[in-house]
């Protein structure tokens, strides 16, 4: 698997390499498994890699790109929100939600779009075999780029009642007032210790933050709550697993990265993806 830094990036030779998730840190990242399986099975002549690039590189990383035959590339953490000044346009979701996850290069133009949003929905959806936009949400880690993104996309599908939980409860109120002014749903703040009693008032509960909750904090899950971390490894974490240990049902964020992926792919070659295909390297890289 192709693992490039900035350096390496400025005197790449192999011009295969045309696709690349970008973060820091990168190396865990399963992305480039599951596209280079897609890639090779349509008999696609590009390849798929990563690049490790820190947030103060990120313009210069940008510019490189910008300048070679690059068809597109994927962002992960930390860089979705500082990439939105770098482009030369965005798709309206990544407008509205002010986050980015996936470029496309047009001749040295970039515009940028939002599959993080919608690949999390069809994950939960798929997962729990429910309609989110029925369902009463907590988002846990509202506060972060991740969280604030989540946020107003579920706001957006006007869901009956979300819950936003920060251990800074000053950054949820704000996105609360600001989303509670052009969403249908109850949208309301709450300090991080107030978890185990909204518990007991929401279906779903979603984890955006890198820590998560501790597990005195859930003690209160029943075996009708559903619980989404939208973050994922090698191994079930530990958000997972204790939700499970209640009775409830529950699901990392590999799915969520599968569905992401699927849409940044057709966004970049305008036609469907091999989504089976992709689930299936995804898996089998992960270990599932």
């Amino acid at each position: 698997m192709i693992s490039l830094t900035l350096q390496r990036l400025s005197e790449r030779k192999d011009r295969d390499l045309r696709l690349v998730v970008i973060g820091d840190p990168v190396d865990h990242s399963l992305s480039p498994q599951m596209h280079n399986a897609a890639l090779e099975f349509l008999h696609l002549p590009c390849r798929y890699g990563r690049l490790r690039v820190s947030a103060e590189n990120l313009r210069e990383a940008f510019q490189i790109l910008r300048q070679q035959d690059f068809i597109g590339w994927n962002l992960t953490l930390p860089h979705k929100l500082a990439a939105l000044e770098l482009l030369d346009g965005l798709d309206p979701v990544a407008q509205r939600l002010r986050a980015v996850n996936t470029v496309v290069n047009h001749s040295g133009r970039l515009f940028g779009f939002n599959t993080d949003a919608k690949g999390l929905v069809a994950g939960i959806e798929e997962a729990f075999e429910c309609a989110v936009p029925s369902l009463r949400i907590a988002l846990l880690g509202a506060g972060g780029g991740a969280g604030h993104a989540t946020a107003r996309y579920l706001a957006e599908l006007n869901v009956p009642a979300l819950v936003l939980l920060n251990r800074t409860v000053a950054k949820a109120e704000r996105l609360a007032c600001e989303l509670a002014d052009r969403s249908q749903s109850r949208v309301r703040a709450v300090p991080w210790e107030m978890l185990p009693k909204v518990c007991r008032e929401v279906d779903l509960i979603v984890n955006a933050s890198t820590v998560g909750p501790t597990p005195e904090t859930l003690e209160s899950l029943e075996e009708w709550h559903l619980v989404f971390d939208m973050v994922y490894g090698p191994q079930e974490t530990p958000l997972v697993r204790f939700a499970r240990e209640k009775g409830a049902r529950s699901a990392d964020g590999l799915l969520m990265l599968l569905h992401q992926g699927v849409f940044a792919f057709e966004i970049w070659f305008g036609k469907p993806a091999p989504a089976e295909l992709m689930r299936k390297a995804l898996f089998a890289a992960a270990g599932r």
